[in-house]
């Protein structure tokens, strides 16, 4: 690893670097304590401290797409504005510059020595709702920007340590949650003004120009460890797509009502750069879920940062070796008047499952960093926001962050962990379900664990969460719902790796649940209900929920890596036993046989499983491969589970993993090389819906039909490759 230069000898320049981290959670800490948002207290909030130029030197642990969105702030202002002053502190929203969304406000704060400007303060939290046409303002409906809430350019909420009121109060006044929103801008203040005196401390202790050397000199030992990360890893190009599915419009059923948006991710690799290219992208249009150029940036930027986060220190430095490109005006780089109050979660995710996916085909190229390869970790956020009248005669809005408790996806080495929570959000989590019925006339029936709901493979997926909610004390609520990944699974697997399970949002009208809670007798599941059961759009802008109906979530969860029918069978006992895995599931999808008594059936599970291989084999369609070049010793190299590959007299061969068969020369794609599989229900698990534009297709060995890679893939055929090295 790099050693720090400049003046600060390496004891010093560690201390220093450790106590910017204490610093920063400090700060991040008491914006937590002093706001009364279940929405930060959730933790969709972040603290970061910049670098004089704006750049990210340490970054919290929360929510972590703003946080590049905080370095395009502090830019925006030093090249706003050439009379900065000590005791300002600037606000912005706007997400045409620098927000992911309007609810995102964030306050940033030049810190000053000698009157010069040596570091920025940042932090930023999810406000519950800052007008706009419905309340919470993530508005599903909207057609532009303007019906979405307030705007806020860039300007000073404080000049020289006074507060513009003017622009508070104007700011304040136009939420509906007038009394939250004030006290997350307290919170704000609170937080910078105690990082404030904590960064003074330590330059006073250490010295400025230290301080300063050591915010610099962590960003350069980062870039330069990650590329010489990167020259490690083979040149080429890496594909993967991933679409966002929203209701067009027209009312009909099924698929026939929903529209697949595509985000391809081209990624180049060269030396030590990585471009990701978004061009491809479908354009954008005046509907629900368009994210901005900013939006697109820090999701490459969280995505980057989570990745390689776990070897290197993370920081701006990790960003230097990458460029994005997009041009203006598509899903992902939507510019004014397009509406973006969805783009919070919206394209911008759905790039990050693309992008994510290139990223996992180039490291799996490499025995040193396989381990750090993942498919798509966030596949969507359902967003369940809830408005109406308390129990105490109030009006509310309430975004509830349950849906934060997905399954994540599987490693080379490990399952997913079950209920593990957001990639976006590492440090995430959900509010007390007692907390969220203290405050809001909403009832628990459940918040569970969802057997099955993680992807099947050799090592599986994360299980995720179901929640369901009835009203209480009230006469309704109206729930605005938006989500993506309800026609198809965004988070698919690696390596022959199933995907995880889609998004659901589902009601039941008139269900007689409070009156049958009553009389004791309790309920365990929807389908125990009496009345009218519906499954909502995955956009759903006024959703009533009336007294007596009850309202439920079923999240989205992570993606298996290898081939379900090589998981140990023990594994898969152990899960049918602890409730992870049905045992209907472990038969047909990995074809594993447990007794009653909880034991493996070895016999019956050797049958089923050359069961499974005699169905694929039935089934396959063999590939297009001429004379297959002969290989001779061991292979150069390989590509996960999936492929061994000879390199020799000017071409590469490919074989497979399992059976050492060599296949065919690699310089047509590897997908010409593998015979395909058109896989059902049945094959992906009963929570896995593909929506009628697309088909779900395992790429098998031909010779011992191995699945070797899952994909979703146009049902015209797959117009991309997932490597080409160079």
């Amino acid at each position: 690893m790099s050693t720090p230069t400049g003046g600060v000898d390496p004891v010093t320049y560690e201390v220093i670097r450790h106590k910017l981290w204490s610093i920063n959670s400090e700060g991040a800490t008491t914006v937590e304590h002093v706001s009364g948002s279940p929405v930060v207290h959730a933790t969709d909030y972040n603290f970061g401290i910049y670098t004089a130029a704006g750049e990210m030197a340490i970054i919290g642990v929360y929510l972590l797409t703003p946080l590049y969105t905080g370095a395009m702030a502090v830019q925006e202002f030093l090249a706003r504005y050439d009379d900065i002053a000590d005791g300002d502190v600037f606000i912005i929203n706007d997400p045409y510059l620098a927000a992911m969304h309007q609810n995102d406000v964030q306050f940033c704060s030049p810190v000053f020595r000698d009157g010069e400007i040596v570091a920025w303060l940042g932090c930023m939290a999810h406000q519950v709702d800052l007008g706009g046409m419905d309340p919470g303002s993530w508005c599903t409906t909207a057609t532009d920007v303007f019906q979405e809430g307030i705007r806020i350019p860039p300007g000073r909420i404080v000049r020289k340590g006074v507060v513009n009121q003017e622009l508070w109060d104007t700011i304040v006044l136009n939420s509906r949650m007038h009394d939250t929103v004030a006290n997350d801008f307290r919170a704000f203040l609170a937080g910078l003004r105690v990082a404030g005196q904590r960064f003074g401390e330590l330059c006073d202790r250490y010295g400025t120009d230290a301080v300063r050397a050591t915010m610099e000199k962590t960003l350069d030992n980062s870039e330069a460890d990650l590329r010489a990360m990167l020259r490690e890893l083979p040149d080429g190009t890496y594909e993967h797509t991933s679409y966002l599915d929203r209701p067009d419009g027209s009312g009909r059923a099924g698929d026939a009502g929903i529209e697949l948006l595509e985000v391809p991710c081209v990624m180049r690799k060269v030396d030590d750069t990585l471009t990701f290219d978004f061009s491809g992208s479908s354009p954008q249009s005046p509907a629900y879920g368009m994210t901005t150029r900013g939006g697109l940036l820090g999701a490459v930027a969280t995505l980057m940062l989570c990745t390689f986060g776990g070897e290197i220190p993370w920081n701006h430095g990790i960003m230097r070796p990458v460029e994005v490109i997009a041009p203006d005006g598509l899903c992902v780089t939507a510019v004014e008047p397009m509406p973006v109050s969805g783009g919070a979660a919206g394209a911008n995710w759905t790039a990050t499952c693309s992008a994510g996916g290139a990223i996992a085909k180039m490291l799996s190229f490499s025995d040193r960093y396989e381990g750090f390869a993942f498919g798509p970790s966030d596949g969507s956020w359902q967003l369940s926001q809830f408005g109406g009248i308390d129990q105490h005669g109030e009006p509310f809005a309430s975004m509830y962050m349950d849906s934060l408790l997905w399954g994540g996806p599987a490693f080379s080495f490990r399952d997913g962990v079950d209920s593990g929570g957001a990639m976006v959000i590492l440090g995430g989590g959900a509010t007390d379900v007692e907390q969220q019925e203290m405050r809001h006339p909403l009832l628990y029936l459940w918040r569970r664990q969802v057997p099955d709901s993680g992807g099947a493979g050799t090592h599986r997926g994360g299980n995720g969460v179901q929640f369901a909610l009835t009203p209480i004390d009230t006469e309704e609520v109206t729930g605005v719902l938006g989500t993506h990944g309800v026609a198809l699974p965004n988070r698919t697997g690696l390596f022959g790796g199933l995907p995880g399970s889609c998004a659901r949002f589902e009601r039941v009208t008139g269900s007689g649940v409070l009156d049958r809670l009553g009389t004791g007798r309790p309920v365990g599941d929807l389908t125990e209900l009496d009345g009218d059961h519906g499954v909502l759009p995955g956009v759903a802008p006024a959703a009533r929920i009336a007294h007596g109906d009850v309202f439920e979530c079923t999240v989205q969860n992570g993606g298996g890596y290898g081939d379900p029918i090589l998981r140990d069978p023990a594994a898969v006992a152990t899960d049918v036993a602890a409730g992870a895995v049905s045992p209907h599931a472990a038969r047909r999808l990995y074809g594993v046989v447990v007794t009653g008594d909880g034991r493996v059936d070895d016999a019956a599970t050797g049958s089923r499983r050359e069961e499974i291989r005699a169905e694929r084999r039935a089934r396959m369609t063999p590939p297009a491969v001429g004379e297959v070049p002969a290989v001779s010793g061991e292979p150069d190299g390989r590509w996960g589970t999936a492929l061994l590959i000879w390199t020799g007299g000017g071409r590469s061969v490919a074989g497979c993993a399992h059976c050492r068969t060599p296949l065919g020369d690699l310089a047509g794609g590897w997908e010409s090389l593998a015979a395909t599989i058109s896989l059902g229900a049945d094959d992906l698990g009963g929570r896995v819906d593909v929506h009628d534009a697309l088909h779900a297709v395992a790429h098998v060995c031909p010779h011992c039909v191995t699945a070797l890679w899952v994909d979703t893939e146009p049902a015209s055929g797959k117009a991309w490759r997932d490597f080409a090295l160079a």
